[in-house]
């Protein structure tokens, strides 16, 4: 059995409100996802937003070994290349509290490039961020 997770934030300027979305996918079929809304935020802290989303999932249902997708080099690069964490530490000190495993294989993947869960996972983060919340 092979866990692929995708990952994406997204920003509506006009709402000021970001989204995040993941989309566990198992065997090739979507087997879960999920998003959600905050305001006065980044897209950046949407991307990483998304990541801690997805892993208290993962955690949730004691999924240690997947391959988790994102968009963001921010994301992929910080956690695979230790850049530098200077902005948005916060959200940084959840997800190194959120990993449980060492065995994530982070990837990068070009976004707006046809792959079928990112889309998929961009469609909702988009929703997200633009869903009328009262």
């Amino acid at each position: 059995m092979e866990y692929i997770i995708y990952t994406d934030g997204a920003f509506s300027s006009l709402r000021n409100q970001g989204g995040w979305a993941f989309v566990v996918i198992k065997d090739g079929e979507k087997i879960f996802s999920d998003y959600g809304t905050e305001f006065n935020t980044t897209n950046n802290r949407m991307e990483i937003q998304s990541v801690i989303e997805a892993l208290k999932y993962l955690n949730s249902i004691n999924l240690k070994e997947f391959t988790l997708f994102s968009d963001s080099m921010y994301v992929i690069g910080t956690l695979t290349q230790n850049w530098n964490k200077k902005k948005n530490v916060d959200l940084w000190l959840e997800l190194d509290n959120v990993i449980k495993s060492d065995k994530i294989n982070w990837k990068h993947i070009k976004g707006h490039s046809g792959d079928r869960w990112n889309s998929h996972c961009d469609m909702l983060a988009v929703h997200a961020s633009q869903l009328i919340v009262s």
